[in-house]
């Protein structure tokens, strides 16, 4: 299958991509300080909500499971069209949305004018072909994780984006997460662990990632994910979410990597490996111990950072916990601590995280961490407050909580983890792997 997508190269640092962002706001008419404003705005709350017409690219297991009904459940979004080339799924999705218009191409979907928003959840090689047409095309783009299949593409995503002023968000759900911001401002601003040295999380499971295959379609299409050819494997689709929040926490990204992998015991006929171990370096000596195991479930997932003071745990499965190390001081807050005090393995004390117990999560302009909250969020999910974070940065022009440069600094750490895992090697990551 052949995927030829290419800009031309301007070596975009970091600094100049936030410039690119603050342009997209100018392009709806807000000045840097409107940015903030906008951010505290409800458009839930003033009961004015202006429409929003979405086209929804792939409604599989992840699509139509998760990503399209939840943007079904956000306030004025008008579902007018559904992409998918299974026609099982399309049949399924318009069922729910009576009044869109089924395709099997998705480029006839870009030649609607009256599409203002493109949601992708196809597999991982369509990513960046659709999202690039979709920006070239005047459409602003909410994307599936992990970013695109190659470094090159998702940097012309982003190029994209840049280029045509739209939004480009991509879908590591953490960062939109009350939990996980509650997390990074414990991290970031209380200082709650001192200096953060080590990190180790994992995402393991006891499956063999194969899904039985409908009579009317192959393998290979129904279990995309097994095969090199249109998979990343095990890194992208589950580790990409959480070296996105590493990133995110140490607010930097990943200088070398090693990493062993195999396909040790699903001797199935699958090209990407069954399990993955993988060491990334940080500045300044800090260190991410990375496993996924497709053979034994009993850690699950999670991300536990390590410092001198403390170790926090964040999860979307089990929440969070800090203990604390015994030689640390003892914060006032640490005390009388809502959840209940806990006891670490070796005698360390220990509490659960609760956002609820210092923040209203029912009122907007409240912060959790990075995050400004919309109207009440008790109750919703990850993937609703992301759903809501998009829809509500189309209308006002807010950043997007995962931008594209999160996603391109994810999905460059992962490709390159898989290139030094079958190199069998150490992997530099140059500070130009990481340009725009």
């Amino acid at each position: 299958m052949k995927r030829t997508i290419s800009f031309q190269s301007t070596d975009m640092s970091r600094r100049e991509f936030i410039q690119g962002t603050a342009a997209i706001a100018s392009a709806f008419g807000l000045g840097l300080s409107q940015i903030a404003q906008a951010q505290d705005a409800s458009p839930a709350a003033s009961g004015d909500v202006r429409p929003v017409n979405v086209a929804f690219i792939g409604v599989g297991a992840q699509g139509f499971g998760v990503d399209f009904k939840r943007a079904m459940n956000v306030p004025g979004v008008r579902m007018v069209a559904i992409c998918d080339v299974y026609e099982p799924n399309l049949n399924r999705a318009l069922k729910d949305a009576p009044n869109a218009t089924g395709y099997k191409d998705y480029r006839q979907v870009m030649d609607r004018k009256d599409v203002e928003a493109v949601l992708i959840a196809t597999p991982i090689i369509w990513h960046a072909p659709i999202a690039i047409a979709a920006l070239e095309s005047g459409k602003h783009v909410f994307s599936e994780k992990m970013m695109a299949y190659t470094i090159e593409e998702a940097r012309n995503m982003a190029r994209a984006a840049i280029k045509n002023n739209r939004i480009l968000q991509i879908g590591h759900q953490r960062k939109s997460s009350i939990l996980y911001n509650h997390g990074w401002d414990l991290i970031r601003n209380k200082k709650i662990c001192g200096i953060v040295t080590h990190i180790r999380a994992q995402w393991n499971r006891n499956s063999s990632w194969r899904r039985p295959v409908p009579p009317d379609t192959t393998d290979k299409f129904w279990n995309w994910r097994l095969y090199k050819e249109t998979s990343q494997g095990l890194l992208a689709e589950l580790g990409s979410h959480q070296i996105q929040v590493v990133n995110w926490y140490l607010e930097s990204r990943p200088t070398s990597v090693v990493g062993l992998g195999g396909i040790d015991y699903w001797k199935d006929g699958r090209t990407v490996n069954d399990n993955v171990e993988v060491l990334y370096e940080y500045p300044n000596g800090i260190k991410l111990n990375y496993t996924s195991l497709t053979t034994n479930q009993f850690d699950g997932y999670a991300e536990q950072f390590m410092g001198k003071d403390g170790t926090l745990i964040v999860s979307e499965g089990t929440g969070g916990q800090f203990y604390r190390e015994p030689n640390a001081p003892l914060l006032d807050w640490m005390k009388h601590p809502v959840g209940g005090k806990l006891t670490g393995e070796h005698k360390e004390p220990g509490l659960l995280l609760d956002p609820s117990a210092t923040k209203k999560l029912n009122k907007s302009g409240v912060k959790v961490g990075e995050m400004t909250i919309e109207g009440d969020v008790r109750g919703k999910d990850d993937y609703q407050l992301e759903m809501d974070n998009f829809f509500n940065s189309i209308r006002t022009g807010a950043p997007v909580a995962c931008t594209a440069m999160d996603g391109f600094e994810a999905a460059v750490a992962v490709i390159k983890a898989n290139e030094a895992i079958a190199k069998k090697s150490r992997v530099v990551i140059h500070d130009s792997d990481y340009s725009i």
